[in-house]
């Protein structure tokens, strides 16, 4: 191939390589813009740092997107009269940090440095401050009719640190930004009802219901309020959920009879139990088509060691409270079946949301320390059924938002403790959105998304069987096959 010289490149030619230049400049341009608008349309932003100081979590970006008030947010970075504290500085910076990130989810929020230099926002911030404290922010939130809400966050609450080395151990500046956030805007409180009188697990209970009770009355909005069923005639009209956690004695039939009412009445009612803890409350839940069983689920896979009880769910049904759990990982340890009843009747719809791995089973025989229970041949395996919601048709609602009544029936009180909620010293973020969305399903309010997972690619392994195979078949098999083509081939041109 030869290289044209200065002869051949007439000005035709010159004009043509100018016009394909041309050409390939503007659909660069062209696919640079596009992707551009594709990026402003649907930004994403990856936090590849250690400590995850660009990140929020899921529950506080639900937050941010669902703001109908608008918020002006201060920061005080100076650090006069506040000592020698290298900690204190680190924390500021962070503060810093997680501010321009919250700007950035919502145009809801304006983020200032606070600087008297800049006279007219100085003044608006002198409208509502006179006193300006070193190292705090200021949040004021505009609600309707030019009323405001106010608040004062000293930085030094959010962090735990050392004050000589500067290492921040502990830094909380997220929920309680987003929980001031919350407080400021208000909004309509949510109520939710939990029974007592049967050593139920309690959200005052702060060895184990602390973040449950955090995240609903935080995140969520929630008012929780309790109630002694034996003491009343009907469940109070202002109850969105009535949770009962784990019951561990009796329940008497004048309370049931009370959960009927309030089933019948369109309410939704949250029901966790213990596995082999009989109440009386499986004879009113077998009546609304849900059987609890007196039994404890075995996974010999699908399990966190070193107990095959520490289920570990991966199946989810096709259901509004299961979006985006495909592929994801729920632990739910030391849990019974929760078997769904079919009804031929459209005023029903009952779902089995959960279930454990296809080799999981029953077990019905004695348990504890020391014991290895295997499958007996009665005993039932097989994705065993864990988690099961229930919806019917009522004939008399207590308001249009009531025509339905929600039955949401767990086979493990566990996933709703601590000891599942907060583990290697953090919040675990997906165990909690699964179950604050079944709070929101049962208020009917519109559910959070769960960060999807995508599905690993394993490496390909192979026996020494397999591999033998495999070689006689790429080291014989193909080339034999390509030769006795070529000699066919050859025999066909000869004749």
């Amino acid at each position: 191939m030869s290289v044209p010289g200065p002869s051949d490149w007439t000005s035709s030619r010159r004009a043509a390589t100018w016009a394909n230049v041309a050409v390939q400049a503007v659909l660069l341009l062209a696919l640079l813009v596009v992707a551009n608008l594709i990026a402003r349309k649907s930004p994403k932003r990856f936090d590849m740092t250690s400590r995850r100081s660009f990140a929020l979590s899921n529950l506080s970006e639900d937050t941010l997107r669902n703001l109908t008030n608008d918020i002006e947010i201060w920061i005080n970075p100076s650090l006069y009269q506040m000592g020698s504290d290298k900690s204190l500085t680190v924390a500021v910076q962070r503060t810093e940090d997680l501010l321009e990130e919250i700007g950035k989810r919502t145009p809801k929020i304006t983020v200032r440095r606070l600087n008297a230099e800049d006279r007219a926002d100085f003044a608006r911030f002198r409208q509502h401050w006179t006193v300006m404290s070193p190292a705090a922010l200021y949040l004021l939130a505009t609600r309707g009719s030019g009323m405001t809400n106010k608040k004062v966050i000293e930085i030094q609450q959010m962090y735990d640190g050392n004050p000589v080395t500067g290492e921040v151990t502990s830094f909380r500046g997220e929920p309680a930004l987003i929980g001031a956030i919350r407080d400021l805007v208000g909004g309509a409180k949510h109520v939710v009802y939990e029974s007592e009188g049967h050593s139920e697990f309690v959200s005052g209970d702060k060895s184990s219901m602390a973040m449950l009770k955090h995240f609903l009355t935080t995140n969520e909005g929630v008012e929780i309020k309790r109630v002694a069923l034996i003491d009343v005639k009907r469940v109070p009209d202002e109850c969105e959920v009535l949770m009962i956690l784990g019951p561990a004695q009796p329940f008497q039939e004048h309370e049931l009879q009370v959960l009927r009412d309030y089933i019948e009445r369109g309410g939704s009612l949250l029901v966790a139990v213990r596995p082999r803890v009989r109440t009386g409350l499986e004879k009113m839940l077998a009546e609304y088509s849900v059987v609890v069983g007196d039994n404890l689920v075995f996974d010999p896979q699908q399990y966190k060691p070193p107990s095959q009880t520490y289920l570990v769910v991966r199946d989810f049904n096709m259901h509004d409270v299961n979006r985006n759990m495909v592929n994801l990982n729920f632990l739910m340890p030391d849990a019974c079946t929760i078997d769904p009843v079919e009804r031929k009747d459209s005023n029903w719809k009952i779902t089995p949301l959960a279930m454990a791995g296809p080799n999981s089973w029953e077990e019905t025989g004695e348990t504890g320390p020391g014991v290895r229970p295997k499958r007996d041949g009665e005993e039932r395996g097989g994705n065993m059924k864990l988690i099961v919601a229930v919806e019917k048709k009522v004939k008399s609602p207590l308001t249009p938002r009531h025509e339905k009544a929600k039955i949401d029936v767990w086979g493990s009180v566990t996933p709703f403790t601590d000891g599942v909620l907060y583990a290697n010293g953090r919040p675990q973020e997906l165990q909690i959105q699964y179950v604050i969305n079944h709070f929101r399903w049962l208020m009917d309010r519109p559910l959070m998304d769960i960060e999807q997972s995508n599905i690993p690619v394993r490496p390909l392994q192979l026996d020494e069987g397999q591999l033998s195979r495999l070689f006689w078949i790429v080291v014989i098999g193909f080339p034999g096959f390509g030769v006795s083509l070529g000699l066919l081939a050859w025999f066909v041109r000869r004749k």
